[in-house]
């Protein structure tokens, strides 16, 4: 099978989580073979624009990315967004009420930065919203009243503190397979044509948007469940691995 698309997940898949990793040397250069061999390779990531251009111009990469967990799709050759979907201003109260019942923190994000919100400065434009510290416990909690809410969709990850949870809420069309069916129909790819590699309970939707799925070694067990391979961990360069095997055929 020739694959055309190769999409990433970042955080514990293309690096070791910290804001500041970038991709191994073995990474990278497996990466690199991809470009000439017409094999577009591009990130799918809750990551903003913001903490991911570093890794995107370390990569050079000229695939599509889904960033933001799907809400923006960038293109780093024109370096621009060409994609935004928007949040629903008026879920923005409901959630900020949950947030104050259980003391928790929120932040928003307009598209280019992360802001605690305080509930009461809303900006003109928002993309998303997100609980960044939750316990397991509190966020099941929110989750059960958040579920309750129109017009939103909910996305469980682990925060950077792998002790607590984040809740990632966007808008009902929103999440990593809807951007990724995006940028394959710009691409003018199809599903069976596209690998799908992730680690987090928020890679659901990119696996099940890709025709060949595959976990992480240090993937989460439901994760690797519904997975065609599974790779071996960040830390042993599971990526390159990924590359070496399905679309190096080595």
């Amino acid at each position: 099978m020739k694959y055309k698309a190769l999409f990433l997940d970042v955080d514990g898949t293309t690096v070791v989580h910290g804001i500041h990793n970038l991709p191994s040397p073995r990474v990278t250069e497996a990466i690199n073979t991809c470009k000439p061999l017409g094999v577009a390779v591009c990130l799918a990531t809750s990551r903003t624009l913001q903490v991911t251009r570093k890794i995107i111009e370390h990569l050079d990469l000229n695939g599509l990315c889904v960033l933001s967990g799907g809400t923006q799709i960038y293109d780093p050759v024109k370096k621009k967004i060409i994609i935004e979907k928007q949040f629903p201003i008026h879920a923005v109260d409901d959630i900020f009420a949950v947030a104050k019942t259980y003391r928790a923190e929120l932040k928003i994000f307009d598209g280019i930065q992360e802001v605690p919100f305080d509930g009461v400065h809303v900006p003109k434009k928002v993309v998303g919203v997100y609980f960044p510290q939750l316990t397991l416990k509190i966020y099941e909690k929110i989750h059960k009243k958040l579920v309750k809410i129109p017009d939103i969709s909910l996305h469980r990850m682990q925060a950077w503190d792998p002790a607590f949870e984040c809740l990632d809420i966007m808008a009902k069309d929103s999440s990593k397979l809807h951007g990724i069916v995006d940028v394959a129909k710009l691409l003018g790819i199809q599903t069976h044509e596209m690998i799908g590699v992730g680690d987090g309970y928020n890679d659901f939707p990119l696996l099940l948007a890709c025709g060949l799925k595959i976990a992480m070694g240090n993937a989460v067990p439901e994760l690797k469940a519904i997975a065609d391979f599974i790779a071996p961990s960040v830390e042993e360069d599971g990526v390159a691995t990924v590359i070496e095997k399905f679309i190096l055929n080595k």
